[in-house]
């Protein structure tokens, strides 16, 4: 049987299993052995041409982020991940071994099934009712970048760290989502990639008013000041200023819920004394 055909196959028979998924990979909720496990199904990603244009790229070899890589490529990269985040006492779901031997040409990731909500419907209901699990959240997310700027593990940053990547079950967090990465960048440059996506993420996911408690609390917390002096540059000091922060506002036109790093460091900037100093 074809590989095409043999992906067929595979998709046709978890069907009525299908999870609704935002994107070009298929996920699947599986009854196993008295449990649920899930299970991705890597494909190409969309749109179409982009995500070809970049594999002719990486096969000439000219580095691409991960995301545009081969489907086995990802898989292998988000199953480190997984792995690593595990070894060192991280939540993320376990990777077990495919209860589909016979489909082992297609790649395609099994995982614990994590029963749980997303950081999104948390963070909906708005700030004060969820302060509490946040910081335990926050202090976690320190935690884990201090451990990987000492044994400069770039597995241990969650590049797509969005709310709907993040599950709570139990009030414990598990990260999800491991598909994103550009391995040649230094530990900073993922530290900054990850607290950025997430606290705008967070932000988006908040009442415009309750968005300035939140980078408070993640400013008390975060313990490596380096990283969010760091970040600052990268957006405050890039060339062009007034056009980034022309740009900056008509997004903000466009759509007045979105959440721009500008928004982030100058809120940085205003919570007492001068970036990045820690309150006490």
């Amino acid at each position: 049987m074809s590989s095409r055909n043999q992906r067929r196959d595979f998709l046709n028979r978890l069907a009525s299993y299908s999870l609704k998924s935002l994107h070009s990979n298929e996920a699947f909720r599986i009854p196993y052995r008295d449990k649920s496990v899930f299970v991705k199904i890597y494909g190409p990603k969309k749109p179409r041409f982009l995500y070809e244009v970049r594999n002719i790229l990486s096969r000439i070899g000219m580095r691409q982020p991960i995301e545009y890589l081969s489907p086995q490529k990802r898989k292998e990269y988000e199953e480190a991940c997984l792995k690593s985040w595990s070894n060192k006492g991280f939540r993320v779901p376990a990777v077990l071994a495919s209860p589909f031997p016979e489909y082992e040409e297609i790649p395609h990731l099994c995982t614990t099934f994590v029963e749980g909500v997303t950081l999104r419907s948390i963070l909906r209901k708005g700030y004060a009712s969820s302060r509490e699990i946040l910081g335990k959240f926050l202090e976690d997310l320190s935690n884990r970048h201090a451990l990987a700027f000492r044994t400069k593990d770039i597995y241990l940053f969650h590049i797509d760290a969005n709310t709907q990547n993040i599950l709570v079950a139990k009030n414990v967090f598990y990260h999800v989502d491991f598909e994103m990465g550009r391995p040649w960048e230094q530990p900073m440059e993922c530290a900054c990639r990850e607290i950025s996506k997430l606290l705008v993420s967070m932000g988006e996911d908040l009442k415009p008013e309750e968005r300035k408690s939140l980078y408070h609390l993640f400013k008390n917390i975060y313990q490596d000041k380096d990283v969010l002096e760091y970040l600052d540059r990268s957006v405050t000091r890039r060339p062009f200023q007034k056009l980034h922060r022309w740009r900056n506002q008509k997004k903000k036109e466009k759509n007045p819920r979105r959440v721009t790093l500008y928004d982030l460091v100058d809120t940085w900037r205003g919570i007492e004394g001068e970036f990045p100093v820690p309150l006490v």
